[in-house]
């Protein structure tokens, strides 16, 4: 045991600050025969761990070594295979982890079945500032946003779908801004082929959220903006979906399959993959089926409606809202705590979804 070692890996860590979102900063070095043979680090949101950066570093030599990382060691299938795996694979002998995970289990039991010998705890305090942010999220509530730019008539598409631009620049530039607040930002796949959005902040100084899109059966085009690479995107698919078009498989691109029947009935099954990536707040931006379920499925906590002073008209327009719709008046949802603001010819609606309508569920 070396404490030298364990601040190396603390240091590398640091370097993942700003490029891995919500989750938590991780550094990692092998050791053997007093030397330093591998270093890795959690570099971007949803690449590799930093152990698997660090035994990749050290190759073969990494049999017999001894590992340092700031954080337990993940033992479970997400958008990785489990770095315990990875290790024992490597053949490492000894483990040195700074801080336990609340959010992993069994893995200091799956290494120590496997002959692996493991230590808590070097460093614990220092390591602990590397994952304040990603413990605070673990606690938070999911929070669920809505925003939509619509007409006076409250259609955000032409019977063509034609949408470029209902609101104003200035509200398209307060839109940037209000993305940078939120840990991703979601659209479905009519919108983002309609659209070919590119999800970012427009901006050096702004945050970008990590890009979603449900994309069902895989279609996104390779040339789409949503997979520029430049921020990260996780797609949501079917997981009936057995082959994966090549061009989604790719640095920066999260591949994430749920049940999508059941996610049509109850969005909470998007909800819940993507707090599995410990993104906490999603900010919808449409189309009218994505809110629709949203909203009646009981996910949505407050919303921003941009509404524009024009008039599209016809039956064959897109609403803001689609889906089946409610038989009633008395059944409709309601907008609580509602306020309204002028951003240039625009009004931006603000307000929280009363959770008590009588059609949520």
């Amino acid at each position: 045991m070396n404490v030298k070692y364990m601040q190396t890996a603390i240091n590398l860590a640091k370097k993942g600050k700003g490029k891995i979102y919500t989750n938590p900063m991780v550094g990692c070095v092998i050791v053997k025969d007093n030397k330093i043979i591998g270093n890795g680090w959690h570099q971007y949101f949803g690449g590799n761990h930093a152990e698997i950066n660090a035994l990749v570093d050290a190759g073969k030599n990494a049999k017999g070594a001894d590992l340092y990382v700031t954080l337990e060691p993940c033992n479970s299938h997400g958008k990785r295979s489990p770095c315990t795996l990875a290790i024992i694979k490597a053949g490492i002998k000894r483990v040195y982890y700074a801080l336990r995970d609340k959010n992993v289990l069994g893995s200091r039991e799956m290494l120590e079945k496997n002959g692996i010998e493991v230590h808590e705890g070097l460093l614990k305090k220092q390591a602990r500032s590397l994952i304040s942010d990603y413990l605070k999220y673990l606690k938070s509530k999911p929070k669920i946003s809505i925003k939509a730019a619509m007409t006076l008539d409250g259609k955000i598409a032409t019977y063509n779908y034609d949408s470029k631009w209902i609101t104003s620049e200035k509200s398209r530039n307060l839109v940037y801004e209000i993305r940078s607040h939120y840990d991703a930002v979601l659209v479905g796949l009519n919108t983002a082929i309609k659209d070919n959005p590119f999800l970012t902040t427009h901006s050096k100084k702004l945050k970008n959220p990590v890009r979603v899109v449900i994309d069902p059966y895989l279609k996104l085009p390779k040339t789409h903006n949503l997979l520029d690479g430049n921020v990260p995107t996780i797609i949501v698919y079917d997981l009936s979906i057995a082959s994966i078009p090549k061009h989604l498989k790719k640095e920066g691109i999260i591949l994430a399959p749920v049940d999508i029947s059941m996610a049509k009935k109850d969005f909470n099954v998007i909800v819940r993959k993507l707090n599995s990536f410990s993104l906490k707040s999603i900010l919808i931006e449409g189309g009218s089926e994505i809110i629709s379920s949203a909203l009646f499925s009981n996910v949505v906590d407050d919303v921003y409606f941009f509404i524009a002073p024009k008039l599209i008209g016809g039956k064959g327009a897109i609403s803001v809202v689609g889906g089946a719709g409610v038989k009633k008046i008395s059944e409709s949802l309601r907008i609580k705590n509602m306020k309204v603001k002028k951003i240039g010819q625009d009004f931006l609606i603000t307000g929280q979804l009363d959770k008590t309508s009588p059609t949520v569920i």
